[in-house]
C-alpha cells in the first residue's frame, strides 16, 4: 500500500488529525514557526516481537492510515511534526526489527533513542514474553535505561482481558512504567501512546538537568580545602 505523500501535523489540542499540503496554513503550528523557538526533536524506538503490529502503529501515527499486510520491517525510519498549543515537538520515530536476526540494528536504534515504546499483541501472551526478553536483555548492558511505555495492541481483537493483558499489569508494576492498549486498525490509543512516551522522555531529560544542578551546587558550596561552606 502506498503511503500519503503530503505532509501532516498532528494538534492534540483538539485531539483531531490535521492533514495539509506544504502550502496551506494551520493557526496552532503557525504559532510554533513564528515564535521563533526551536522545535524539540524526540527519537522513539518502536520495539516488540514480529507481527504485533509495531509498522501498523508507526504508520497509523506518522500518516493516518491503517496497513494491513507489508512486508517484515528491518529497520524505518519516520519523521513527524506535532503541534501542541502554543509549541511543539518533532518525533523521529524508529521502527525496528521483531526478528533476532537483526538484533545489532535493533541494538543501535535504542542506543540513538530517547524513549521506547514496548509493543506486545493483546491476542498474542507469547508476544509479551518475547517483549519482556528483548528489553531485559538490553536493559542489563545500560548503565541508564531509557523512558518506556508499554503498549498492548490489537485491543480491537479482544473482547475481554485476558492473560495479556493480566500479565501487562503485573509487568508494568514490576517495571515501574505507564501501561496503554492501542488499535492501529481503529486508531484507538495511537496518538495517547506517542504522546505519554514524550512525556515519559520529558520528565527523564528534566531529571537529569536537575541532577546535574544539584551537582553544581554541591560542587561550589565547598572550599578548596573540601570543607564545606555555609
Amino acid at each position: 500500500m502506498a503511503l500519503p505523500t503530503k505532509s501532516s501535523i498532528l494538534d492534540l489540542r483538539l485531539n483531531t488529525q490535521c492533514t495539509r499540503y506544504p502550502k496551506e496554513s494551520n493557526d496552532g503550528w503557525a504559532k510554533c514557526k513564528d515564535s521563533g523557538r526551536k522545535l524539540p526533536k524526540y527519537r522513539i524506538v518502536v520495539l516488540g516481537a514480529s507481527g504485533v503490529g509495531k509498522s501498523a502503529l508507526t504508520i497509523q501515527m506518522t500518516h493516518q492510515c491503517f496497513v494491513e499486510e507489508h512486508d517484515p520491517t528491518i529497520q524505518d525510519s519516520y519523521w513527524k511534526e506535532v503541534a501542541l498549543d502554543n509549541s511543539g515537538y518533532i518525533l523521529n520515530v524508529l521502527d525496528t526489527a521483531g526478528q533476532d536476526i537483526y538484533r545489532d540494528l535493533r541494538d543501535q536504534c535504542l542506543a540513538a533513542g530517547d524513549g521506547v515504546l514496548g509493543v506486545f499483541a493483546l491476542d498474542d501472551p507469547s508476544s509479551l514474553d518475547q517483549l519482556q526478553q528483548i528489553w531485559s536483555t538490553w536493559r542489563l548492558q545500560q548503565k541508564q535505561p531509557l523512558p518506556l511505555v508499554l503498549v498492548g495492541n490489537k485491543c480491537d481483537l479482544v473482547t475481554r482481558a485476558g492473560d495479556a493483558h493480566t500479565d501487562a499489569a503485573i509487568l508494568t508494576h514490576k517495571w515501574g512504567v505507564p501501561f496503554i492498549k492501542t488499535s492501529a486498525k481503529t486508531r484507538q490509543g495511537v496518538e495517547e501512546a506517542f504522546a505519554l512516551l514524550v512525556h515519559e522522555i520529558q520528565r527523564a531529560q528534566e531529571s537529569v538537568v536537575e541532577s546535574s544542578m544539584e551537582k553544581t551546587r554541591q560542587h561550589k558550596a565547598m572550599c578548596s580545602c573540601g570543607c564545606s561552606v555555609a
